[in-house]
Formats: structure tokens, sequence, C-alpha cells
């Protein structure tokens, strides 16, 4: 869920930041966005995540090889900073912790949204970030509070790091095995499955493949591969990016960021915020159908140009400038 080093921030680091993620990039973005510097801290709160996670062979072997710069943030000085954001409300003493910075905001984002339990543990934080948009509150009015908070993103930037021409197709795994599993979107694939799903597309479409790693459970081998850097050049390289699976993760952001496309689905409500109306699939639908609606924007420019400008600004307003606001916001009422 993020890199696996401590690192202090500068100035052309972007790709490095990227390249030092195993798994999930859901951080990637939010970190250069802040330029935010980066603390890896020994904690004892265990989520159910965590545990699970803990759990499977190899993971914690492979955690602490591969974990390197752990920093006790007890022994660091937090004054110099506004904004401290924690994955998982895992700042224990975080009553003490408030005393002694008065002036810094202390926030958390949920790593596993659903997983309410965390919440009981982040009451005396500052802001809980709904990445869900849950929580249906878009201003700071008080502290602490819930605030509807998407992880900030840098389109620019990204598009500057992978400057790739966009004329291929990406499926993301949900989506896929939403296809194999007929309409199924929790249905566990094999190679094997994802090789016959795309047998079955017409073969003048450029692909985009999934890798490996994305069809491991949380995204974890024990071969310690990485394809972070690898996961961005293909959505770079995506005009459409296949997001259908009720379950919508942050992929469709991610793609949304790159540039590409997204296909969505109304049963979600993040899509019906994202997505042009042009651009979601609605109630009963087959493979074909989504063929037939990128087939539909092939044929007519301007409703792609359309759908995508709705896109864009959505991410403008949401991942760029929402951010910025809540945070001046929340600073404003920290110190007043």
């Amino acid at each position: 869920m993020g890199p696996r080093t401590s690192y202090r921030w500068s100035d052309g680091i972007e790709k490095s930041i990227l390249s030092a993620i195993t798994g999930k990039t859901s951080l990637w973005e939010m970190l250069c966005y802040f330029k935010a510097d980066f603390l890896i801290t020994p904690t004892k709160f265990v989520t159910p995540l965590v545990s699970t996670m803990m759990n499977k062979p190899g993971f914690v072997d492979n955690m602490k090889s591969t974990t390197t710069g752990v920093i006790d943030y007890n022994q660091v000085d937090l004054s110099e900073y506004d904004l401290i954001i924690t994955h998982d409300p895992i700042i224990t003493n975080i009553k003490e912790v408030k005393k002694r910075y008065p002036n810094t905001i202390f926030a958390y984002i949920a790593i596993e949204h659903s997983v309410w339990q965390v919440h009981q543990y982040g009451t005396h934080y500052d802001l809980y970030l709904d990445h869900t948009l849950w929580s249906e509150v878009e201003d700071v009015v008080r502290l602490p509070q819930a605030i509807n908070f998407l992880f900030p993103r840098i389109p620019d930037t990204l598009r500057k790091l992978f400057p790739f021409k966009k004329e291929s197709i990406f499926f993301d795994y949900r989506s896929i095995g939403y296809f194999v599993g007929e309409g199924s979107n929790n249905y566990g694939l094999s190679n094997e499955e994802v090789e016959e799903f795309y047998g079955k597309l017409p073969s003048e479409y450029k692909l985009e493949r999934v890798s490996e790693l994305s069809l491991q459970s949380y995204m974890f081998d024990v071969s310690k591969q990485k394809d972070s850097v690898e996961f961005y050049s293909k959505l770079s390289k995506t005009k459409y990016f296949i997001s259908i699976a009720n379950r919508v993760g942050q992929a469709a952001f991610d793609a949304a960021s790159a540039g590409a496309l997204v296909i969505g689905t109304n049963q979600s409500d993040l899509h019906c915020k994202l997505c042009h109306q042009d651009a979601l699939m609605k109630e009963e639908f087959k493979l074909d159908d989504v063929l037939l609606k990128i087939k539909q924007f092939e044929e007519n420019p301007d409703r792609y140009e359309k759908a995508l400008k709705h896109q864009e600004n959505f991410i403008s307003l949401y991942c760029i400038e929402h951010p910025k606001k809540i945070f001046e916001q929340a600073c404003k009422l920290k110190k007043s």
C-alpha cells in the first residue's frame, strides 16, 4: 500500500517513489500531490485486514526483508508539518501527540474502507478522510470530522512521466472476473481463465493485459515482484479502461488521471460521479455491450471528447482542488 522505505521528499523523485511501491499504488499520486515525506513507523495497531495478511505464508518475513528506514514517530519532531496523514488510525497515543503539536492536522485513511472496526480508534484524530464519499460532507466545519476525500491526483505530472500514445483497451481484473464469473465480481481468476477471456475479444483491439501480481490475493507474492511502473505505463497507453464490477476500487481513478476514458457502471456511486452518462453501463449487460459502447465512441469523436471532458473536470474538481480546499479549512480551524 505504499513505498517500502521512509524518505524525505525532493523534487524529481516521483518515479522513484512509484518504483518503491509493491502491490496497490493508491498512495503514489497522493504522496506526490502533497510533496510528502514518508515515514514507516512501528505500531501495535492490527486491523482485521492486516491480521489476515499476517497469516498468509511468507508475508511477515517478506515485509521484514523488504522494509527499511523504520522510525518511531515519537522520536520525530512533527511540528514542521501542517498535515500528518496515516493509513488507519495507527497513532495510539493521539491525544498526547495532538497536545505536543497543537497546530498540526492529524488525519487518517482507512486501508480497507469496509472494515469499520478501525474507526473506534480514530475518534480523537482531527479528520477521517473518506474516499468512498459516503460521509456526504464537502467542507470542514469542525474538528474532529469525517470528510469526503478522494485520493488526490497529479494528472499533469503523470502524463509527462508516461507520455505514451493512447490506443489500447484495458479491462481491470475485477471486470474480467465479472465476465468470467457471469456477473460475480468476487470470482478468483487463474491465468488460464484470463487468457480464455482475452481470446474472446476481437483481434483488432490492442489490449493492456492485467499482470500476474494483480491476480494474487491482496496483490501479495513472496517472489517480491513489483508492477507499479508497469501498471502506470499500461494505463498511459490506454484509451478505454473498463471497470464495471460493482465493487469499485481506485484503479478507475488511476486510469482517469492517466487520461484513459473510464467505462463504468451505474451501480457504483463513484462511477456515476466520475463517468459521463454515455460511459456508464446500465442494468443487465454483457461483454458485447461494452464492446459496442467502445465502438460508438470510436465512431463519434465528439461524443468521446464530451465524455472525456466530463471526467477531466471531475478529477480537477474533486482530486486536485477539493483536497487543497479542505486542508486549508482544517488548518484555519486548528489555528483559530
